[in-house]
C-alpha cells in the first residue's frame, strides 16, 4: 500500500498548534482552550518547560492527543532523549524542526548543507525509533542562495532525504511562491500541514494580526488545496501567528476543517 493510500485510509487528525493560544498561559491552560474549541489533537512547542513525565501527564489529564511536536535544533542536540520519551509516552510519531533564529541561519550553500547533514543524522536516528522528523518552513527558505541560485528549502530537503516536510502553506504564499508548485514537488515528503490564512486586502484586522487571518476568513484557496492534501497526509494543524481573539480563531479553524475534511 502506498503512503497516499495510507493517508486516505486514516481518519484525518485535526490539531491545534498551541502557539496560537499562547496568551492563555501554561500548557494546561492552552490545552483547556484547545479542548473547548473542539480539538481532539494538538501540536506542542517542545515540552513547554516540563519534564517528559509531567508533559505526558498534562496531556492525559486534558484528554487530548499529541499529533505532532515542534522542537528546535538546540533540543534535538541536547534533549533528544527526553523529547523521544515524551513522544513515546503520548504515542506520537511526528517530530518537526520549526524555526532557525537569524543567528542560526547559514550564510551560504556550504552552511546549509552542513545543517542538512545534521538534520539527516537526526532523522535517521529517530527513524530507527519509529519517529519521523520534518522541516517546517517560513518565508526565508525561499530565498535564493548566491552560490547556485537554488532556494534554501530545496537545498536542505534534497541534501537530507530522510527528512520530511511540514509545509506552512501560508508562509509559502507570503514568500510570493505558488504553494501547489512546492507541494507537488515534494509530495512524497509531506508529513503534516499547517493550515492558516492570509488577510484579504483591506481587512479590518489585517494590521493588528500582522497580515494573518482566521482560517476560512482570508484569501487562501484551502477548498482547492485540501482535497489534494487529504490524498497524501492525515495530519492537519490549525495555526494563527497573531490572533486578536485566540479562542474564537481556534474554534473557527476547527469548524472550518471539520466541514472541509469530514463532511
Amino acid at each position: 500500500m502506498s503512503p497516499h493510500s495510507n493517508a486516505q485510509a486514516c481518519a484525518p487528525r485535526i490539531a491545534l498548534q498551541l502557539y496560537t493560544v499562547r496568551s492563555a498561559g501554561d500548557l494546561a491552560a492552552r490545552l483547556q482552550v484547545a479542548r473547548q474549541a473542539g480539538f481532539p489533537w494538538v501540536e506542542s512547542e517542545a515540552l513547554h518547560g516540563l519534564s517528559a513525565e509531567a508533559f505526558v501527564a498534562t496531556l492525559r489529564d486534558a484528554g487530548l492527543g499529541l499529533a505532532s511536536m515542534h522542537v528546535e535544533m538546540s533540543d534535538l542536540g541536547e534533549r533528544l532523549d527526553e523529547v523521544v520519551a515524551a513522544l513515546q509516552g503520548c504515542g506520537c510519531r511526528q517530530l518537526v524542526m520549526p524555526w532557525l533564529d537569524e543567528a542560526e541561519r547559514p550564510s551560504d550553500r556550504a552552511g546549509w548543507l552542513a545543517l542538512a547533514a545534521r538534520l539527516q543524522a537526526h532523522a535517521l536516528s529517530l527513524q530507527a525509533q519509529g519517529i519521523t522528523l520534518a522541516y517546517h518552513n517560513h518565508a526565508f527558505e525561499f530565498e535564493r542562495l548566491a552560490d547556485d541560485g537554488r532556494s534554501v528549502l530545496e537545498t536542505v530537503l534534497d541534501a537530507a532525504p530522510a527528512l520530511r516536510w511540514q509545509p506552512d502553506v501560508a508562509w509559502v504564499a507570503r514568500a510570493g511562491e505558488l504553494p501547489m508548485r512546492w507541494l507537488q514537488r515534494y509530495a512524497e515528503r509531506l508529513q503534516s500541514v499547517h493550515v492558516k490564512d492570509l488577510a484579504r486586502p483591506g481587512a479590518a484586522l489585517a494590521e493588528a494580526e500582522q497580515g494573518w487571518a482566521t482560517l476560512g476568513e482570508g484569501r487562501l484557496d484551502w477548498p482547492a488545496w485540501l482535497p489534494w492534501l487529504r490524498q497524501r497526509l492525515d495530519t492537519f494543524i490549525v495555526e494563527h501567528d497573531q490572533p486578536s481573539e485566540p479562542a474564537r480563531t481556534a474554534a473557527a479553524g476547527q469548524a472550518y476543517l471539520q466541514t472541509l475534511l469530514l463532511n
